[in-house]
């Protein structure tokens, strides 16, 4: 070795020591005067990239690596590094070409596999997410992080078992990562185990004592219960931990109304007045100033509010929300017009009778779900299981067609979906509820599939149906958050359910929230009568029911007897809604 090879070798050692003794400083300047002798020292180079990343000047960090990729096109740890300086620069496709680069390399490389599915995710391709994870975790099976990010994945595929074996094994590897508590409280509240739910709310608590999310998250789950003093509490104590976040407020709100004062409406404005507002922040805070207004009767300014809040929850959520769009209004009208089946058969699977309660949001579909579960017979109730959408669209994925196959199967499938979340039960006769509405969508399946269901379409009048909507966060819905798509939807649904009325007229019951509320007796008899299930009093007695879990909106009205609502108050918005409403004649 040369005198100066010698001399760079013990420079860079030098250099190398100061940067594991995190004195980046000291580190550079070694690093350079090794470049003043050399320019192509690739090792200099890379540490010097390194320490541009750590001290967030990504751009530098870029070009240098760059130029050690240049100096070495096939060193694994340059491009990999390379990939995560674009991915942490907002520039995807190129972290994606970088990673890919790597996997050409060494397509067991852990990290390139893990950033590939983080990446996916974000651009919400949970199917390529999936794969490059699960590829992640058998490469490297005790890689906890990794686990975390699959099990999201599976949770935002409404794969819930598999969600929650990903966060036990995160939890298992590294019980210290919160998220995965957190997390897998939020899927144990998707599958209605609500024991769990919160234990795992508790556990991310317990680790991290002033985690706001977690807080917010029991507060959720204690309001299902109907636990409301203890939902109170943890919201509170999301507020103590987070108290410029606004959507706390309005949480709080819906179980304590005196929250809506003169504290509130100042802390509101100086939230407003913050240059780092988020879309969510703003959007909750709207909703909150709506409130104001609309106690006030000021229904125009409440309604300019409700525009702006809506508009600011859409942004917060935007790729999210638009592939939402696109589903609800091209997609799922292409499923319903060209799904199909094969070989319609009867056979023992038959005897399952599901009752599908249908209908657009805040239409009493919750009210008309607890009246069926309260009488004497007991009825598993599902609310919004989301199973057989869900199973629709995993099988066209599978598929990747619109047939669906053989009708028996299909059924077969189905009933083992209902049976693990507890609503097949033979001892009930094979009766549970299904209040997913939007099954609508699906009802010429439902009728091949399954034909003893039952059908319930739950109406209310429509003006107290669209200002209900947009009066409350129907948080995942993307199509509620705008008045244009509120519309469509709605019309969308007439269309339907005339269309369904013409081909099956008797295989659906058509249930008026007005006429239920008037006369309340008269009317639960009837549903009963239609669902071939016995009624007494108990039925028209469900909020007295200790086990009462609602995830509805309509949550704390149904621990009430029912009462009669009054379309009046919704009046005052008919004029406002005319410029969105007069084009459809059910409107008018």
């Amino acid at each position: 070795m040369n005198k100066k090879n010698q001399s760079l070798r013990m420079t860079f050692v030098k250099a190398l020591e100061n940067y594991k003794k995190k004195n980046y400083k000291s580190a550079q300047d070694y690093c350079y005067k090794i470049l003043s002798v050399d320019s192509y020292h690739f090792d200099s180079i890379l540490m010097l990239a390194s320490i541009a990343g750590i001290n967030q000047n990504l751009d530098q960090a870029k070009e240098l690596l760059v130029k050690a990729v240049e100096i070495q096109p096939k060193n694994i740890t340059a491009i990999h590094n390379l990939g995560t300086c674009y991915k942490e620069l907002g520039k995807l496709d190129e972290a994606k070409k970088y990673y890919n680069q790597v996997l050409e390399i060494n397509s067991n490389h852990t990290n390139a596999n893990y950033n590939l599915g983080i990446i996916f995710h974000e651009l919400k391709d949970l199917k390529k997410a999936k794969s490059y994870l699960k590829k992640t975790v058998e490469i490297q099976k005790n890689f906890g992080l990794a686990f975390f990010s699959l099990g999201n994945i599976h949770a935002e595929l409404k794969e819930y078992n598999d969600a929650v074996s990903c966060y036990q094994k995160t939890i298992e590897i590294n019980p210290e990562i919160v998220g995965a508590h957190n997390n897998l409280g939020l899927v144990y509240r998707s599958l209605n185990d609500f024991e769990n739910a919160v234990k795992s709310y508790q556990s991310a608590i317990k680790i991290q004592p002033n985690h706001a999310g977690a807080f917010h998250n029991l507060a959720l789950a204690y309001k299902e219960l109907g636990k409301f003093a203890q939902s109170i509490i943890s919201h509170q104590k999301a507020i103590k931990y987070e108290p410029e976040n606004l959507a706390h407020y309005y949480y709080l709100n819906e179980l304590k109304k005196d929250t809506l004062n003169l504290d509130l409406k100042k802390k509101i404005d100086q939230v407003f007045m913050k240059k780092n507002l988020t879309k969510s922040n703003s959007a909750f805070g709207n909703y909150l100033l709506a409130k104001y207004e609309r106690k006030s009767k000021n229904y125009e300014k409440e309604f300019k509010f409700l525009i702006d809040g809506h508009k600011n929850y859409f942004d917060s959520m935007k790729k999210k929300f638009e592939l939402g769009v696109k589903y609800c209004f091209d997609d799922i009208i292409k499923i319903k017009d060209e799904v199909r089946t094969e070989g319609i058969i009867k056979d023992e699977y038959g005897e399952i009778k599901p009752i599908f309660i249908i209908g657009v949001p805040r239409c009493g579909s919750t009210l008309v779900e607890k009246i069926i579960a309260s009488g004497s017979k007991t009825i598993p109730t599902g609310e919004e299981t989301g199973i057989f959408e869900n199973f629709v669209n995993k099988k066209i994925l599978e598929k990747q067609s619109l047939n669906l196959g053989n009708c028996l199967e299909l059924r077969k499938e189905l009933r083992n979906l209902y049976k693990d979340r507890g609503l097949l039960v033979k001892k009930y006769d094979n009766i549970f509820t299904d209040k997913s509405l939007n099954n609508f969508f699906y009802l010429k399946l439902i009728y091949e599939i399954f034909p003893n269901a039952k059908v319930i379409n739950c109406k209310r009048n429509v003006l107290s149906s669209i200002m209900s909507i947009f009066q409350n966060n129907l948080t995942d819905l993307a199509w509620t958050h705008d008045l244009n798509n509120i519309f469509r939807y709605f019309n969308n649904y007439f269309k339907i359910i005339d269309s369904n009325n013409e081909a099956n007229s008797n295989k659906i019951y058509h249930l008026e929230f007005e006429k239920l509320t008037i006369e309340p007796e008269e009317e639960s008899k009837k549903l009963m009568k239609f669902c071939e299930l016995p009624w007494n009093k108990k039925c028209l007695e469900f909020y007295k029911r200790k086990d009462l879990i609602s995830k509805t909106a309509s949550n704390v009205q149904i621990r009430k007897a029912i009462y009669k609502d009054s379309t009046e108050k919704y009046l005052p918005y008919k004029k406002l809604l005319a410029e969105y409403g007069n084009k459809y004649s059910w409107f008018n």
